[in-house]
């Protein structure tokens, strides 16, 4: 969702920061999206002005201003919709705006109307809080989008006033440092916002030891369901020996062997499968649908790879195996997680009775094969 723009140029002023991950730019770029009301605010502003100005001078550009502003706006919220495709239409719309904001403020100025250009400036410089306070995302645009009203006035000041040049350059300088200035702060504030936010929901869906998902981290993946995945399988696992290995050579080594476990976890099964550290020495794995050969064959990799020895120090190695229950969602699909845990961990008993290091689909009245019988561990 709210893709960059495509064209090069525009590409360049709405750059909300290369150097941000993804997950961040995206989030930023949906603040262009999020609320129609700065826009119309904005436009009725823009329409009320050029409406005064057309009924105090009669000039036809000052209507053509306001009709065209009104068909911006309608414009300008449609895109608002589009989230999916590339977004170089929405800030292309808010430059043609502000573009047109600027020219009526033009015409106003050289209109010699004093009360009407007051009235303009002010209408201009409220614009340009606005645009400061919404679109600091992408500060090349909200620059651009000030620069544009902003010079509108200035620049016809200074046609009927070419004395008040060195001025208006001055002024125009402290404006842009003034502006970059307000940006940067609101920019660095909200990025500083959203990589909290996320730090923070990546710990609470992690387990700090091993850095895998936890419960909760599981239970989020397992509703992340497209409606159309049905008959996944979860592996329940728990480790033999391992309380033996962490009283013999203490909790440090525990932990160290938690984490080479998860380590090997990740180096066995798929990109797409989800593991979840349960807690102790116990983990989940959600994989996508598979029939029972399939899963019993995935199960004894599993097994395999646990299996090996653990390298602790120069000369001491540690050996743990692990027994596996493996429960089928239901081919509706619209089981809990709660459930299909309760059948694994009711398959992971049955092989722990069978003798440990094996693995037991739910509903099978025996262990593994002996071919897919990986031995106990030491």
């Amino acid at each position: 969702m709210y893709p960059p723009p495509l064209n090069p140029a525009l590409r360049w002023i709405a750059e909300i920061g290369a150097d941000l991950p993804e997950a961040v730019q995206r989030r930023l770029r949906s603040g262009f999206y999020t609320s129609v009301v700065p826009l119309v605010v904005g436009s009725f502003n823009t329409t009320a002005v050029a409406l005064v100005a057309f009924l105090r001078s009669g000039h036809p550009a000052f209507a053509a201003i306001a009709l065209a502003d009104l068909l911006l706006l309608g414009l300008r919220v449609r895109l608002l919709r589009s989230v999916n495709t590339s977004s170089g239409p929405i800030f292309a719309t808010g430059l043609l705006w502000a573009a047109l904001h600027g020219l009526m403020i033009a015409l106003v100025v050289t209109s010699a109307d004093v009360a009407m250009s007051i009235v303009a400036l002010a209408s201009g410089l409220g614009a340009a809080g606005g645009i400061i306070g919404r679109n600091f995302a992408a500060p090349r645009y909200a620059m651009a989008q000030v620069l544009l009203i902003d010079l509108g006035y200035k620049i016809s000041f200074c046609l009927g006033n070419p004395e008040f040049l060195p001025l208006i350059l001055l002024q125009t300088a402290i404006f842009i440092l003034m502006n970059r200035a307000i940006l940067k702060q609101q920019r660095t504030f909200a990025i500083q916002a959203i990589l909290g936010e996320a730090e923070s929901r990546r710990q609470s869906v992690t387990d700090p030891l091993t850095g895998l998902l936890n419960r909760r981290g599981l239970e989020d993946a397992f509703e992340a369901r497209d409606g159309t995945t049905r008959n996944r399988v979860l592996f329940y696992l728990d480790l033999d020996g391992f309380k033996q290995v962490n009283d013999r050579l203490g909790h440090a080594v525990g932990d160290a062997l938690l984490c080479d476990v998860g380590r090997r976890l990740c180096e066995t099964v798929g990109p797409d499968e989800t593991i979840c550290r349960l807690g102790g020495d116990e983990f989940l794995l959600l994989t996508g649908p598979r029939d029972d050969r399939e899963a019993g064959r995935h199960a004894a990799r599993i097994i395999t790879a646990i299996a090996a020895p653990y390298h602790i120090d120069a000369s001491v190695y540690a050996r743990i195996g692990v027994s596996i229950g493996i429960a089928r969602e239901n081919a509706a699909g619209d089981g809990s997680l709660a459930e299909l845990m309760q059948r694994a961990d009711k398959a992971l008993y049955a092989a722990k009775t069978a003798g440990r290091g094996c693995y037991i689909l739910h509903g099978a009245d025996a262990a593994a094969s002996p071919a897919d019988r990986i031995g106990h561990a030491a």
